[in-house]
């Protein structure tokens, strides 16, 4: 825990020009602010602090100024406990302080302060309520402390304001996405607008603020640089990130900003954890692990040969890996991997490969196009194995294969009719009236609402004292949240994708329809 602590202390001090610059504060300032917010010291060093009547020792970050004080140093009443303000003005009131409890001293100066954080005692002598803890610091931590006291009342978070709250998306709106994107931006637009309208989120009204996602993916990802950096977001909901997952990714970890919803097929937190970053659909990858599990259990085989089909684009390798991971924890040990070229197809070599080794069950993770060539070279070799993919990329193609392939063709959805309640339906129904959208591109209206319902949920838990270190901790610990359009969600410490998890449907080929199971494979 030491080497770690020391390591987030490093990185936050070197850290500090960079983001002393986008706070407006001084590096000493901005120092005082790690302090006060984090309870570490830039400096390298841990801070201890002694807690409670028996001075119980404990790590600074446990006990930061911030879980009492809040963010705003205006003081939050928790039970019998009332920690007073304490921005620099109010500590030095020349008249000095009168409390409940009858306690009263003079104004408080560098000195005093000092002695209160050290040894729990006020200007006047008396003891502080042992609810205080007593911090070991450095004279100059204290410093700074007291110099970011003295900026508190104005110091925000970028995009944040006394009665503003700057929340920023990036979408398609010119190209061959622009209606997808148009869409996607009615409903977001329609939603904020409704929190506008009955009076913002604790009295702060949101003001969208929507980019261009130009199809480079170099553009893109300046695009998202530009939002983060320069136009002052506090967060982002919903933007479209194809193609530059990581590059998405890197910055919201690096800026701290949260993103809620990124849209994408190829979730960049699910492989390693993003403090910052929220999806709330499952990608590919969660949908190819839930086929997996399901082969395992949900079909009439044992230790079945999987044969597993992917364009060797990036990612896919380690989607390939992860599904045989999920296999082999279900005791099926017997993969073979087969990739093709990205932007062309499967050929009647490798299907005739996989045919000799025996494979049973086929899982791929390719597109409409590449699936129907599958589809009839797998026919024309006379072969009739199980055939799985995500729906989310082949639902079109899947209801169009050959007849050969009988009832033994299953398709994963992150969503479906049946998860949206009769209260999700007419709120949605509202906000596509509002947005004016009908009901094109359903999917991605369900993915915006979910994610813009998910951010006022954050935001509405973190409080009037709003920080984007809050609202990654609200959105971190929400758990079985029921959206009303999508399965349950759920984050934790380790997890990043809300809907972990998908439902299996199986396709008539006869009637070109899809036969829900109702089975949702949870991975959790």
């Amino acid at each position: 825990m030491i080497a770690i602590s020391r390591l987030l202390a490093v990185t936050a001090f070197l850290l500090l020009p960079l983001l002393a610059a986008a706070a407006g504060l001084t590096p000493r300032e901005e120092a005082g602010r790690i302090i006060y917010r984090e309870g570490i010291s830039p400096a390298g060093k841990p801070l201890q602090a002694m807690v409670g009547p028996h001075s119980t020792p404990m790590e600074g970050k446990s006990v930061p100024c911030a879980n009492c004080h809040g963010n705003d140093g205006l003081g939050r009443p928790e039970g019998a406990v009332k920690p007073p303000a304490i921005s620099w003005r109010e500590l030095t009131k020349r008249y000095g302080h009168r409390h409940e409890n009858g306690r009263q001293h003079g104004p408080f100066d560098e000195k005093t302060f000092a002695e209160a954080l050290t040894f729990g005692t006020d200007p006047g002598g008396n003891k502080l309520d042992s609810s205080m803890p007593r911090y070991i610091m450095s004279h100059k931590d204290i410093g700074d402390l007291v110099a970011y006291l003295k900026k508190i009342e104005t110091d925000y978070d970028p995009g944040l304001s006394a009665d503003r709250l700057r929340i920023g998306t990036l979408l398609p709106t010119r190209g061959r996405m622009a209606e997808l994107g148009q869409v996607v931006s009615a409903v977001m637009q329609a939603y904020v607008d409704d929190i506008n309208a009955k009076g913002g989120i604790f009295g702060r009204r949101i003001e969208l603020v929507k980019a261009e996602f130009p199809e480079n993916p170099g553009a893109a990802a300046a695009a998202a640089e530009k939002l983060i950096r320069k136009d002052n977001v506090f967060a982002l909901v919903g933007p479209f990130s194809m193609g530059i997952e990581k590059d998405l990714s890197r910055l919201a970890e690096e800026a701290h900003v949260p993103v809620v919803g990124p849209f994408t097929l190829l979730p960049e937190g699910t492989l390693a954890v993003n403090r910052y970053t929220f999806y709330i659909m499952p990608g590919l990858r969660e949908q190819a692990m839930a086929l997996a599990r399901f082969a395992a259990s949900g079909l009439a085989l044992q230790n079945a040969t999987v044969g597993i089909i992917y364009p060797s684009a990036p990612g896919y390798q380690e989607i390939a890996e992860s599904v045989e991971e999920v296999l082999r924890e279900q005791k099926w040990d017997r993969v073979v991997r087969a990739s093709y070229e990205p932007g062309q197809a499967p050929d009647a070599r490798l299907v005739g490969e996989l045919q000799q080794k025996g494979v049973q069950v086929l899982l791929f993770l390719g597109g409409d196009g590449e699936l129907a060539t599958l589809g009839t070279l797998v026919r024309d070799a006379i072969w009739s194995p199980y055939l799985l993919a995500p729906g989310s990329k082949v639902a079109r193609a899947a209801t169009a294969l050959p007849t050969t392939f009988g009832d033994r063709v299953f398709l994963a959805f992150p969503t479906l009719p049946q998860d949206v309640t009769k209260e999700g339906a007419t709120a949605l129904a509202q906000i596509e009236a509002k947005g004016k959208v009908g009901n094109r591109h359903q999917p991605a209206q369900i993915s915006a609402y979910a994610s813009m319902l998910v951010l006022e949920e954050g935001l509405k838990r973190s409080g009037r004292d709003l920080s984007r270190v809050k609202l990654a901790d609200s959105l971190e610990n929400l758990y079985s949240f029921e959206s009303g359009v999508t399965p349950t969600i759920s984050y934790g410490p380790n997890r990043r994708v809300g809907v972990f998890g998908a439902h299996i449907v199986r396709v008539n080929l006869t009637t070109h329809a899809f036969q829900p199971l109702g089975t949702f494979v949870r991975l959790d």
